[in-house]
């Protein structure tokens, strides 16, 4: 696994999709790959965005405005109850039913994504995607600006939060998947990156 600080300016950092889809073209093509990183941005201007890269593949230079600072490969090797600094920024969210009561073509009420906003739900939600691997211990969370992107012509938005502490590791193995995977959706929006190191 390989862990990318890149700096990229131009207009593209206005929209987190098309950050996401330019981050793509720092990899070899290859028809059958499926996006295997992830990234948040660390600070956003309105003339670049600073950001933290984790991919299983060593991003390449390219001529997209994208400029690799720095990239270092890495192999987390854990131990059951390490205590880790950890930050990350993530979109939590539950699933209901459509108001409207859309179906889809086959029949099954349509479900949406709605952000959860109280500091108990985003808690637990972060507990609950952390098990088995480990468990926090202290927990900081710090709501984010809304983010508003166009995907496909469409417009949307989501709610980011950053959790930061102190989290003990329960299962190493389990964690390390959860780190590899990432940690809940909009992950091509720069949420789901966990970064973590020694207390």
């Amino acid at each position: 696994m390989y862990l990318s600080k890149i700096l990229h300016a131009g207009a593209v950092c206005r929209n987190p999709y098309e950050i996401h889809r330019t981050l793509w073209q720092l990899f070899p093509k290859d028809a059958q790959a499926k996006r295997d990183f992830l990234f948040h941005v660390e600070k956003s201007e309105r003339t670049g965005a600073l950001i933290w890269m984790q991919s299983e593949r060593k991003p390449e230079a390219s001529h997209n405005g994208a400029n690799i600072l720095g990239c270092r490969e890495y192999q987390l090797t854990l131990q059951k109850d390490q205590r880790l600094r950890f930050l990350l920024v993530a979109n939590p969210v539950k699933t209901i039913n459509d108001e409207n009561g859309r179906t889809t073509d086959k029949g099954d009420l349509k479900k949406c994504r709605v952000p959860l906003i109280r500091d108990d739900e985003q808690r637990d939600w972060l507990s609950r995607k952390l098990e088995p691997g480990a468990d926090p211990e202290e927990l900081f969370i710090d709501p984010r600006h809304p983010l508003y992107f166009r995907k496909s012509g469409m417009a949307g938005k989501i709610k980011p939060v950053v959790f930061q502490g102190i989290l003990k590791v329960v299962e190493p193995e389990a964690f390390v998947q959860i780190i590899h995977r990432g940690i809940g959706p909009a992950k091509a929006f720069g949420c789901g990156l966990m970064l973590v190191r020694q207390v």
